[in-house]
């Protein structure tokens, strides 16, 4: 569970997506309490969309009501809106069941179980 996503956001983000940022915070939380990785700043200007990834460049360019923005290392995945909870999912690799979306992309190879067994003699032909 190394995988991190950045939410960078602000107040007048929350209120303008007020009812999308309580299904975020819902999912968030659930997140955080099972231990995935969901980093979450409060920005109260610009200069607090911090690091060297793309969400600090796409404030410079596009001003401060650009927030939220959701950042996977380094690469903006949302911007405008919170990040869909099937992104957060998909990006964080987290398990069916955890919150409200089922995997679209497959699991990791590590999830699958036990490798085959390629010693098999009677193979039919």
């Amino acid at each position: 569970m190394d995988n991190v996503i950045i939410v960078y956001d602000s107040g007048a983000a929350r209120k303008k997506h007020a009812s999308d940022y309580k299904r975020f915070k819902k999912a968030k939380d659930a997140l955080l309490k099972a231990g995935f990785n969901v980093e979450y700043v409060d920005c109260k200007s610009a200069a607090d969309v911090t690091g060297d990834g793309e969400a600090q460049a796409l404030v410079k360019a596009d001003g401060f009501d650009v927030l939220p923005i959701a950042e996977y290392e380094g690469a903006v995945i949302t911007s405008g809106g919170y990040v869909s909870n099937q992104d957060l999912v998909d990006f964080l690799e987290v398990p069916d069941g955890v919150i409200d979306a089922v995997r679209s992309k497959p699991p990791p190879l590590y999830e699958t179980g036990p490798a085959l067994d390629c010693s098999q003699t009677d193979v039919p032909k």
